[in-house]
């Protein structure tokens, strides 16, 4: 699994307004998939991210200015993530 990878497709769906997803659907672990929120977090990509029961909730995040560069930089990425039905596949 591709950590960056998968904190670009993150991004990206937050940016695209979906936040109805969980580490099932990209095919990670729970601490993985917590760990890649958290750090998007933490570095200021996103806002609005609460803790609940020790993991991050997702109920309202949204993308910073420096979320919209981080995904701008890993633009070459955006021709080859899709959608997140096709993820799982992307992120290997």
């Amino acid at each position: 699994m591709d950590k960056e990878k998968l904190r670009y497709a993150i991004a990206k769906e937050i940016s695209e307004g979906n936040t109805a997803f969980s580490e099932m659907d990209f095919g990670v672990t729970e601490e993985q998939f917590d760990g890649a929120v958290n750090f998007l977090n933490r570095e200021g990509y996103l806002i609005g991210i609460k803790t609940l029961e020790d993991r991050p909730d997702l109920l309202a995040p949204e993308l910073t200015e420096k979320g919209e560069n981080y995904l701008k930089q890993n633009g070459t990425w955006s021709k080859a993530y899709k959608t997140i039905k096709e993820v799982r596949d992307w992120l290997k």
